[in-house]
């Protein structure tokens, strides 16, 4: 029995797991000598040596909720795994705060799995956002003398790496996996301040799409992002992140509009509207949203006299939006009786849909004012309405924030349109100094990101907005 006692000693002492070696010898889970470039323990066991990591986290202990995913990961290390698992953990239902999308719940993960261009990358995102979650800031700036800061780069640049050899292949999937990494990357540099360099990589998704100038009357159809060779829920989250780049005048595929263009587009009618899912809804929202920012570009650059002279083929093209948005509220309120009846709404669900009528609120209510140029007519007028929308907002954002109270840490990372974009342009165009208050106070009282849309530096210039508001009201404006 004592012989035995040794021998199985001997064999866990044989078999101890390398924690500071070579790549090749701590999935083996053997101790490495750790010779310089490679080990001497692999080239005499006639494996291939695959080096060491330059940069690696410091250890922790795995924190409570942190999930250990059954996949394969072929040759990941342990913080790598730990990396990824936090990313399935934490971040995936971070983004998908306001909705459930495929790209993020399952086709992110899945396709990782054959991807390590992906793979390294979300262990960059991930490694990245648990610093920044556990500081509670949505941008933390770069601090390279900071451990985690140095592996999530190295990650970064091994992504890289990984996606220039696979862009080689004449594989037709690969476009799928470029823009994956595109969005990955994007998060990665949003997560660190580096707005230049995450709408250099929206840009090239967007060029990766084929996506051109958008046809603005043939948005009353379609939604652009879905009629490419592309998985529908990455397409959208692409064109998402263009539109809301289109904010800060940043999207090389929206059209300019002018009343020529209006006036020579198609004449019909848009449709009632009929959606199966969520999803469906979500993407409606967008394919108006499009419009939106376009035509309201227009009559924002346009003066009072340019809009007398045009008023039959801008009023009409307000008509035609008016009627797109109706057959939307209506579609929301039949999908909404469609999940009761089937008894399946869910509390997400069900705070989705109210979102989606703020986001229908807020559009609306500014479509409505558009053709009009002065302020005191907008309050006089649209003031109600105004801030029906932002009581709305107030009512979503205290229901989701003791939501978070009661099931963990305030997020900071989501990838959708919620709060942050409707109240900036609540701010914008209320023209009401009390409203444009309550809006900025939804932004401040919750430090957090939508994807480009950040809600500090949105809060920052949205309070110039109001000190404008309020220099026109004693000016008489």
């Amino acid at each position: 029995m004592k012989n035995s006692i040794e021998v199985i000693s001997k064999r866990r002492l044989g078999t101890r797991k390398s924690k500071t070696g070579c790549r090749t010898c701590r999935l083996r889970h053997v101790k490495c000598d750790e010779t310089p470039i490679a080990c001497t323990r692999c080239t005499k066991a006639g494996f291939s040596c695959d080096g060491y990591d330059t940069e690696r986290l410091a250890h922790k202990r795995n924190p409570l909720g942190i999930t250990t995913l059954t996949i394969l990961l072929p040759g990941q290390t342990t913080d790598e795994r730990r990396s990824f698992n936090y990313f399935h953990s934490f971040t995936v239902p971070m983004m998908n705060g306001w909705f459930d999308h495929r790209i993020w719940n399952r086709l992110v993960l899945q396709v990782a799995q054959a991807e390590s261009a992906i793979a390294h990358a979300i262990v960059a995102v991930s490694a990245l956002q648990e610093v920044s979650e556990s500081a509670g800031v949505a941008i933390l700036p770069e601090d390279m003398a900071d451990r985690t800061h140095r592996f999530a780069l190295y990650q970064y640049n091994k992504s890289i790496e990984r996606l220039t050899t696979r862009m080689r292949s004449n594989d037709p999937n690969v476009r799928n996996t470029v823009l994956i990494c595109c969005i990955l990357y994007i998060v990665f540099e949003l997560i660190r301040g580096k707005y230049n360099e995450a709408i250099i990589h929206l840009q090239n998704g967007m060029h990766v799409l084929g996506a051109g100038k958008f046809d603005y009357h043939a948005l009353y159809q379609a939604h652009p992002g879905l009629q490419k060779n592309i998985e529908d829920s990455l397409a959208a989250a692409m064109v998402h992140l263009d539109l809301q780049s289109a904010h800060f005048g940043a999207s090389n595929t929206h059209t300019q509009l002018d009343p020529v263009m209006l006036e020579n587009g198609d004449n019909s009618w848009p449709e009632p509207v009929n959606f199966e899912s969520l999803q469906d809804a979500w993407v409606a929202r967008d394919r108006i949203f499009l419009q939106f920012c376009m035509f309201a570009a227009l009559c924002d650059s346009s003066s009072e006299a340019d809009i007398a002279a045009n008023f039959a083929v801008l009023s009409k093209e307000q008509e035609k939006q008016q009627i797109q948005l109706l057959n939307f509220a209506q579609g929301l309120d039949q999908l909404e009786e469609a999940y009761i009846r089937r008894g399946t709404l869910t509390e997400k669900e069900r705070g989705s849909l109210e979102l989606l009528r703020m986001h229908h609120m807020g559009v609306s209510v500014i479509i409505d004012s558009c053709l009009i140029k002065s302020p005191e007519v907008i309050r006089s007028i649209y003031s109600e309405r105004f801030s029906a929308t932002v009581d709305l907002a107030e009512r979503i954002t205290a229901r989701f924030l003791e939501k978070q109270r009661e099931a963990g840490p305030r997020l900071t990372l989501l990838m959708e349109t919620g709060l942050i974009g409707p109240m900036c342009l609540v701010i914008d165009k209320c023209h009401d100094i009390s409203i444009a208050q309550r809006a900025l106070h939804i932004m401040e009282s919750w430090p957090h990101r939508e994807g480009l849309w950040d809600s500090t530096l949105a809060s920052s210039v949205a309070s110039g907005r109001i000190l404008r508001i309020c220099e026109d009201s004693e000016l008489g404006l």
